[in-house]
């Protein structure tokens, strides 16, 4: 995904306050997770965020 549309994206989403919202960009990584390069790295981003905020 474009970095403008995902940032754009992430702000909207700021307006939502019963959300945590937080983006990263992690250059050079697809959008299609198992099937690209580098895909661990986005899960490991992705499950951080999570464990950071589920009980």
């Amino acid at each position: 995904m474009p970095w403008a549309i995902a940032n754009a994206s992430y702000k909207k989403q700021l307006h939502n306050e019963h959300a945590v919202t937080e983006i990263v960009e992690i250059p050079g990584r697809g959008h299609a997770l198992t099937i690209d390069h580098g895909w661990r790295e986005v899960a490991d981003t992705a499950l951080t965020f999570i464990r950071r905020f589920a009980r």
